[in-house]
């Protein structure tokens, strides 16, 4: 979603107030995105300074997502 610039606080109030349903959704569809880009970016950063091993055994029933995320939290 496109904000426009705007010349005053009381325009952009109004814009948002306009606009809330749509900021709501944009809202709801992208913040898991972000959250993601997050913790992608912080594993990789870990993965770059740590020597982490994962086992075929302890994928079973996980994500690598999640396994990495505790390896990273107890390292």
């Amino acid at each position: 979603m496109k904000i426009p610039k705007f010349e005053n606080e009381t325009d952009e109030a109004n814009w948002a107030y306009e606009h809330r349903e749509e900021l709501a959704t944009e809202f709801v569809n992208d913040f898991p995105r972000q959250r993601m880009k997050r913790l992608e970016a912080a594993l990789q950063t870990a993965a770059q300074t740590k020597n982490l091993v994962v086992m075929p055994e302890e994928l079973e029933g996980y994500s690598l997502v999640l396994v990495l995320r505790e390896k990273v939290a107890k390292s």
